[in-house]
This record gives C-alpha cells, sequence and structure tokens, in this order.
C-alpha cells in the first residue's frame, strides 16, 4: 500500500498556518478522534423504487450529525447493512454512524431492496447479481439526495466534495460496486455482459431509485472513499487508477465473503467475488491510496473486539487524511522500516517491549487510546527496546506511534493490546 508521511517537526507549524484558511475545520483532532459527545438523528426519505419481486418500497437514511457542531460543511458517511441481501434494516448501522458523528462527519444510514428468499424462491447468481446492482442504484441515490440538499436547502451542512461509503458485509459490496463498476468499465471490456444486462434493466450506472417529490437526479453519485467491513468486489479489475481510496477489514477465514477469490455463500455458492486478500494488491499495482486490516484466522466479522477498535480509530485516521490534504503540505516518503520494530507480547498482561532491532535510531513515541486520543509522550529516546508498562491503564486496543529523529526513516505505528 501506498503510505505517505509528514515529519513530526513541521506538523505543528503547518497546522497553525493553514487552520485558519482550510474548510474543514482540520485541527488534528476532528475527524480522527470523538471530539463530540452527543449525537442526533433526524430520518428523511431519499428515494422509492420496486424491489425484484416487483413490490414498491419507500427508502430511507437516518441522518446522525454531533450536537453543538458549528462546522459551515461536514464530510458525510454513507454505511449500508449487511444480511447477505435477503435480511438486515438500516438501524444496524447506527453504532457506526453514531461513532464517525462524535468524530465530526456527519453519519448516514440508508435502507436498500432486498431480496425476498424462501425455500420455494432461491435466486442463482444472476438474479444476486441483479439484486445487488439495484442495491447500488439505491445507495447512488442517497449520494444525489446528500449532494442536491448541499446545493439548495442546505439543511444538513453536507461537504459536496467529501462524500464517503462504507458498509458491512453485502454493504460493504454494494459501496465498492457503487465506488468502482463505472460506465467506463463497459469501454474498456472489463465488464461481463450479465453485469451490462443487470445494470440496463435498472437505468444504467445512475440506477432508476428517485424520489419523485424531492429528485436528486442530475447530482453527481461519485464518492470520495470506501470503508469496507468485509465485503467483496465481483472483479478486482473494475479498481482503476483514478479510483476513490479504500480502508478494509476483513478475516482470512470468512466463509461468506471470501478474502481471496471465490464464491460469496448465503447456505450455499451463489456468485464468485474477490475480497480484501486480492482486492488490496490490486489497489497496491494500479496507484490506488488505501489500507487492509487483515484478521488472521478470523471468520465472517466474529474476531476479537480489538479489530473492531483497530478499524474504527484507523477508518477516520484513513478519512481524516482525505478531507484534511490541504493540512498535510510537504509530505514525503521515508523508508519503511516497520518491520523491524517488534511490539511483544501481544497482547500483554502487564507489560509490551518495543524492539528496534539495531536500528539504532533516536525516536519520540506516542501512545494513542482506540479514540485517537493521546495518553502518553516519551521523547528522546534512544534505547534498543523500550518498555510500555501498563500501570493504570485499561484494558483494550492502543496504538503507538514513532517518530524517527532521522526523518529519512518513516513513522511507525503499532497496533497493541492490554487484556
Amino acid at each position: 500500500m501506498k503510505r505517505i508521511y509528514l515529519p513530526l517537526l513541521f506538523i505543528g507549524l503547518m497546522t497553525s498556518m493553514l487552520l485558519a484558511q482550510n474548510p474543514n475545520d482540520c485541527d488534528g483532532a476532528r475527524y480522527s478522534s470523538e471530539v463530540f459527545t452527543d449525537v442526533t438523528s433526524t430520518t428523511v426519505k431519499f428515494g422509492e423504487n420496486t424491489d425484484y419481486q416487483g413490490d414498491f418500497q419507500e427508502l430511507y437514511m437516518d441522518i446522525y450529525e454531533p450536537v453543538g457542531d458549528v462546522a459551515a460543511e461536514r464530510p458525510v458517511v454513507i454505511m449500508a447493512f449487511g444480511g447477505s441481501f435477503i435480511g438486515g434494516d438500516r438501524s444496524l448501522m447506527q453504532a457506526h454512524c453514531e461513532r464517525f458523528a462524535r468524530k465530526g462527519y456527519i453519519g448516514v444510514a440508508i435502507d436498500y431492496r432486498l431480496y425476498e428468499i424462501d425455500v420455494f424462491n432461491l435466486p442463482d447468481s444472476i438474479v444476486m447479481l441483479d439484486v445487488v446492482v439495484k442495491a447500488v442504484a439505491d445507495m447512488k441515490a442517497a449520494v444525489r439526495y446528500l449532494r442536491k440538499d448541499a446545493a439548495t436547502d442546505n439543511t444538513f451542512r453536507v461537504d459536496s466534495d467529501f462524500i464517503f461509503v462504507g458498509g458491512e458485509s453485502a454493504g460493504g459490496i454494494v459501496a465498492l460496486h457503487t465506488a468502482y463498476l463505472r460506465a467506463d468499465d463497459v469501454t474498456l471490456g472489463n465488464v461481463p455482459q450479465y453485469i451490462t444486462d443487470a445494470v440496463d434493466v435498472n437505468g444504467g450506472y445512475e440506477g432508476d431509485t428517485d424520489d419523485p417529490a424531492n429528485s436528486g437526479m442530475g447530482y453527481s453519485s461519485e464518492v470520495q472513499g470506501v470503508v469496507n467491513y468485509f465485503g467483496a468486489l465481483h472483479r478486482r479489475y473494475w479498481l482503476d487508477s483514478d479510483d476513490a481510496p479504500l480502508i478494509s477489514l476483513h478475516g482470512t477465514a470468512d466463509d461468506v465473503v471470501p478474502y481471496n477469490h471465490g464464491y460469496a455463500n448465503i447456505g450455499f455458492d451463489i456468485v464468485t467475488l474477490d475480497g480484501s486478500g486480492v482486492m488490496h494488491p490490486t489497489a497496491d499495482a494500479v496507484g490506488i491510496n488505501n489500507y487492509l486490516i487483515t484478521v488472521p484466522g478470523g471468520g465472517h466479522g466474529t474476531f476479537d473486539q480489538s479489530y473492531w477498535e483497530e478499524m474504527a480509530l484507523q477508518s477516520g485516521i484513513f478519512l481524516e487524511g482525505i478531507v484534511c490534504e490541504g493540512v498535510n503540505v510537504g509530505i514525503e516518503e521515508g523508508e519503511d522500516v516497520s518491520r523491524q520494530v517488534v511490539a511483544a507480547p501481544n497482547p500483554a498482561t502487564d507489560r509490551i517491549s518495543i524492539g528496534f532491532n539495531g536500528l539504532n535510531e533516536a525516536y519520540n513515541l506516542t501512545l494513542h487510546n482506540a479514540l485517537g486520543q493521546t495518553i502518553a509522550t516519551y521523547d528522546n529516546q534512544t534505547a534498543d527496546r523500550f518498555d510500555l508498562d501498563r500501570n493504570n491503564l485499561a484494558a483494550g486496543l492502543y496504538m503507538i506511534h514513532i517518530d524517527f529523529e532521522n526523518t529519512d526513516l518513516a513513522p511507525v505505528n503499532k497496533r497493541v493490546v492490554f487484556r
């Protein structure tokens, strides 16, 4: 994956110089840390359409905003629920949306159309791909609704330059296809005919979901990033060099949505997908900014809570880097020495030792909690081993950030857990 870094020496200077002119209220804490306490929500209709069975459905979104926020514009994270496209509802995304709202984003949980399944009505791969295309049309309608609001009523103070999408499982699949299945893939010959057929009967690549009483048609459905919880793309070669950034969490033993290439399973194998384990190397190869948290041996969302906390932390940091790009001027790459920095034991009960394996470089070490808040700093360290004692730290996930005085070396981030 591509990593970009800014020497710590210049962060305070650049932030103070640019903060006043930065329209996104970037201050080094907002968007990466939970800077608000309370969240409020509003439910609005954003579209309507018929599902695969021909039943009419109105589509709603729950919009979560931080209480007391005075920012003129806020980036948005739209989240879609999981449930194999046969179950679930938008309330399942409430916790994700509230967490994003506490970080200063607008969190949005959306409806999308599902397939009504029974033992006498099992879908095949073509049917399920059509259902996915319908769900993508619904998410694009949600994006357009928010862009229209930003351009007209401005009810929610949306920054239309920064609309992100994400979701869990099926919701992750919807978000990934919203971002990466595009009309220009057809001109490149990258889209199979059965996908083109499904797109054509569902209103084309923009879809035909809309609210006639408040139409967002004509507004862009482009997104600026994806937050993917164990979702997948039908074809990884739909990732192009100019595509939106991607952050993912996925377990290597996922038996529902494959970590690598394989079949999605909803009680039976249904359609082949390319999971995070092959999407992210492809993103690396074409130059898409991306970050992957792999859970060794992890199943379909069934893994230690610390990985969920790590994803919540890193997704805020990842999106902050996109929203606050104007603050991060002068960023340079450095030599990656992360493999030479080892934290053990990890998880630990009382103490974690950070070994530097003969680097012989002075460094500064900062400890952050799962919310991104700074717990402790240890400057001007020179020892080849640093012992981090737990002392009064609560059990849970922490992030260790290490900056080297030799700025030719890239900073190192280590995830550690105290039990």
